[in-house]
């Protein structure tokens, strides 16, 4: 009988164990089968990814702001996420990640994948989850000082690129130190990428609307050396750096804004004033923000010369770091004929720090890529990057054709090889403080 009796309530408990299970796997199977819906699934995506250019106001072509937008595209949007074309992030996440990463997750494109071979379906507007959070500018208060280019620049209507220099005086009368920097571009449609250099000698100002690389301007007759090589960069997306108080960046005396700025292709002239905000500390910080540059003078395998129809691998190496610091950012440069890049350190202990890879170049999206923590690299360290450049007719940005040998210079036909840092010196926790949290 108690055989019997434990069979039975084996036979009971097995029979609700299976039915309990079919259950759960029947909630499971109706949940994956629920029909993706834009409030619901993929406007959480593209508010939180898309929408700081996509908006009213910002740099890119057309909204993605509402379903109907959203929708029209979205066969486009598919193929631009499927490729990450869209949205624009080239460093290699396996190597390092960044604190300003903006970069779909493998779900993230499936469930847009999903949706569109769905019949891009619209949902509840009113569902909890179509409360999404979006990259929205910090709420800065007025800058202390704004300055703009000095004149208008008129950018022609002959489809070509534009790379040229704008000279901003800031004509201040003692040091002053600042604690956030913003660019703003009058005309976001043409604006694509600009950075920021100051100058103290005073002599660019002739220069002001100069093309990038022009031999005869003062920048390239009488070799200027910049007292900030880089002091601040834009790209599109990009919203005003404050950094937390008790930090800054200097601004000398009477210093020149000097401004590196690159246009986009228009087939009608349109015009351009853009300008920089300034917020400043309102006392001496207590620590620097400040940046070194490592240029092409640094290249182990020299000369810099890329030949024709080649395609070639330089190696940087810095001097001994003389004592420990706190990488902020990292910003790699190069031009049309650049292909890859890598950068990491190797401390005195021999431990590899990474610090960006780039497999594959865009010369049309040179970021400032931020670090999720002040990166400490100790005294002695040295720097390393491997730069390759690719100067054959496989390369569609090749802007020579035949390929011609291409060597150091600022135009757009020339090539650089820039590895950038903004750093602090460092102190004990630095490890655990990040500049951008706000941001």
């Amino acid at each position: 009988m108690l055989k019997n009796s434990s069979t039975i309530l084996f036979l009971l408990f097995f029979i609700h164990a299976s039915t309990a299970q079919s259950d759960a796997m029947a909630a499971v199977s109706s949940l994956t089968s629920a029909p993706l819906t834009y409030y619901q699934h993929i406007k959480p995506i593209i508010d939180q990814h898309c929408v700081g250019c996509h908006d009213e106001g910002q740099s890119a072509p057309f909204l993605l702001t509402t379903y109907e937008a959203v929708e029209k595209r979205a066969h486009f949007i598919q193929m631009a996420v499927e490729s990450r074309y869209m949205p624009p992030w080239h460093a290699d996440p396996a190597f390092r990640t960044f604190h300003n990463e903006n970069r779909l997750s493998d779900a993230e494109i499936q469930l847009i994948t999903d949706w569109v071979s769905g019949g891009a379906k619209r949902g509840n507007p009113s569902k909890k989850a179509a409360q999404a959070v979006v990259n929205l500018p910090p709420a800065l208060r007025e800058p202390d000082m704004r300055l703009t280019m000095q004149k208008p620049f008129i950018i022609p209507g002959d489809n070509s690129e534009q790379f040229r220099i704008f000279v901003i005086p800031t004509d201040t009368e003692e040091e002053l130190y600042v604690r956030g920097i913003g660019f703003h571009p009058k005309n976001l449609r043409l604006a694509h990428h600009a950075r920021l250099m100051l100058d103290t000698t005073n002599l660019l100002r002739a220069d002001d609307g100069a093309v990038a690389g022009d031999p005869n301007t003062a920048f390239t007759q009488q070799h200027v050396k910049m007292s900030e090589e880089f002091w601040h960069g834009w790209v599109p997306g990009n919203f005003p750096i404050l950094y937390p108080p008790g930090f800054g960046k200097r601004l000398p005396k009477n210093a020149d804004i000097i401004l590196n700025m690159h246009y986009s292709p228009t087939p009608k002239p349109e015009s351009d004033q853009s300008s920089v905000s300034l917020y400043l500390c309102r006392e001496k910080p207590r620590r620097f923000v400040k940046t070194f540059a490592l240029g092409e003078q640094w290249i182990t395998n020299q000369p810099f010369v890329i030949p024709a129809n080649s395609e070639i691998k330089f190696y940087m190496r810095s001097p001994m770091l003389p004592t420990d610091l706190s990488l902020s950012t990292v910003m790699p440069h190069m031009h049309l004929l650049g292909k890859s890049f890598k950068a990491y350190a190797i401390t005195p202990k021999g431990e590899l720090i990474p610090l960006i890879h780039i497999p594959v170049w865009d010369f049309k999206w040179q970021m400032i890529y931020q670090f999720d923590k002040l990166l400490k690299l100790p005294k002695g360290s040295v720097i390393y990057a491997e730069a390759v450049f690719d100067n054959t007719t496989g390369n569609n940005l090749n802007p020579n054709f035949p390929p011609k040998d291409v060597t150091y210079g600022w135009g757009t036909k020339d090539e650089m090889m820039n590895l950038i840092f903004e750093y602090l010196d460092y102190e004990e926790g630095d490890e655990t403080l990040n500049l951008f949290e706000n941001n």
